[in-house]
């Protein structure tokens, strides 16, 4: 591999980036199990003449000369499917998108690494930070400073938007006490004899921020509706991948006191599969009671998942039923909400207090990695925004100057750079590529947009 391209050669710098592209896809980093890409990070940065530091939360600094930008990106992935085995991702290209093999892609945000590693500026730094997906944990704890007064993070998905803003977010935990619902699975036989699997298929899942306004369905939601057409009972249910995707899987037995049909099909065509069981010898987890729809139903079909303000300028405000599952007697449901202003995101919070205890007396609940947004900050006649929109203009692109929906480090990052920093004032923006469908399988690179987007980047770093 060619590291030393010439900077301002658009070609070069996306056909390199590109490259770097296919080489990080093989090193597994989902988030919590990135010890892989840190140190082919550390060890890569060092072999191309960086001076490097880390710290205690495996975030990593890169200099190189006497910087005036620092581009940011971080270094884990959501991984949905056969990535969260920790192999790696297997990528093809299709009809001009790159997607993943059974898998999320990792473009977010692996297109932003594979141009910091690309670019071969003399004066330049970078900064990846780490655990970004699950909680802004590098974020929140970067102990590094930089040199430059301006942040570039390159973890925005629409080629179009040069993004200022951004939401906070925070997880809401239900914890659902199922002996209140319960029964001896004996009991609940003899009135509800027919044993039924149900798994999910057909749904499009997509990231809880950007695609919440999109009308795409959510399996928890519709196995709660499902449910609420039936006499039932559950015996095991595990649904959802992580906490800020729209859940797509659902896997659960449930007894039934009449046969059902082997499919239940969703308003937008997603599919329920109802495979009936001979005996529950034939169920891998060996469950010991029984508990009621009730103890769910009124809870995931009142609970309103989707878009709960907007503006002309999109999602201001939404929640995300993300994951549920049981353990042990207790069922966990976690959502996630998302706001671009601290009033609406703590508005959503003391809406769920107040009604959840009305629809299950039974159940708990507590917040937990509670984030604010990012509210812009940058003038707009800045000498950086400026000349990013004249290269856009370049590039016939008129972009739009966004406050996005989806959750970007780029708040906390700055609070922690100027604790770390002798500089008073950091400013930062966030740009990137077209991503659709991050969190998914669905997850796909526009390449021509990528192409573009390296040749913006390119411009950029090589102007100002």
């Amino acid at each position: 591999m060619n590291n030393h391209i010439a900077q301002n050669n658009p070609s070069a710098f996306f056909t390199q980036s590109l490259e770097e592209f296919r080489t990080l896809c093989a090193i597994p980093h989902c988030s919590f199990h990135t010890q892989n890409m840190f140190s082919y990070l550390c060890d890569t940065l060092h072999k191309k003449g960086y001076e490097v530091r880390t710290d205690e939360t495996y975030n990593i600094y890169a200099k190189r000369g006497n910087p005036r930008i620092c581009l940011q990106s971080h270094y884990d992935m959501v991984c949905v499917g056969d990535s969260t085995k920790h192999l790696g991702v297997e990528i093809f290209e299709k009809e001009g998108f790159l997607y993943a093999k059974n898998s999320s892609l990792g473009a977010d945000n692996g297109i932003g690494m594979a141009c910091m590693l690309a670019q071969n500026a003399p004066d330049i730094e970078l900064l990846f930070t780490n655990d970004e997906e699950v909680g802004m944990i590098g974020a929140n704890h970067l102990a590094l400073g930089i040199h430059s007064s301006l942040l570039l993070n390159l973890d925005s998905e629409d080629l179009h938007e040069i993004v200022l803003g951004c939401a906070g977010g925070v997880d809401i935990e239900c914890e659902i006490n199922l002996k209140a619902f319960s029964q001896d699975i004996q009991s609940a036989l003899a009135t509800h004899p027919y044993i039924y699997r149900i798994t999910s298929r057909g749904f499009l899942g997509g990231h809880s921020g950007i695609d919440i306004g999109k009308n795409t369905e959510n399996v928890i939601v519709e196995y709660g509706f499902f449910l609420s057409s039936l006499n039932a009972y559950i015996l095991t249910l595990k649904a959802g991948e992580k906490r800020n995707s729209i859940p797509v899987g659902i896997d659960s037995v449930i007894l039934c006191d009449a046969p059902l049909n082997p499919h239940y099909t969703t308003a937008n065509g997603a599919f329920f599969d109802i495979a009936p069981l001979q005996s529950l010898q034939q169920i891998e987890s060996h469950p010991t009671f029984a508990y009621h729809t009730d103890s769910i139903v009124p809870l995931i079909c009142g609970i309103h998942s989707g878009v709960y303000a907007s503006s002309t300028q999109g999602t201001l405000s939404s929640l995300n039923l993300s994951t549920l599952q049981q353990k042990d007697d207790k069922l966990e449901l976690i959502l996630m909400a998302r706001a671009n202003t601290d009033s609406l995101l703590q508005r959503t919070i003391a809406q769920l207090k107040i009604s959840v205890p009305f629809l299950n007396p039974h159940c708990k609940i507590q917040t937990k990695g509670h984030y604010s947004p990012w509210e812009k900050s940058i003038d707009t006649h800045h000498k950086a925004l400026k000349l990013l929109c004249e290269i856009y203009t370049k590039y016939s692109i008129t972009p739009h100057l966004a406050q996005i929906h989806a959750g970007l480090e780029c708040g906390i990052l700055k609070r922690q750079i100027l604790k770390h920093s002798s500089q008073s004032n950091l400013d930062v923006i966030s740009i990137g590529p077209t991503i659709n469908a991050p969190h998914s399988l669905n997850e796909s690179l526009n390449i021509e947009h990528f192409r573009i987007f390296c040749a913006i980047l390119d411009d950029f770093i090589s102007s100002y």
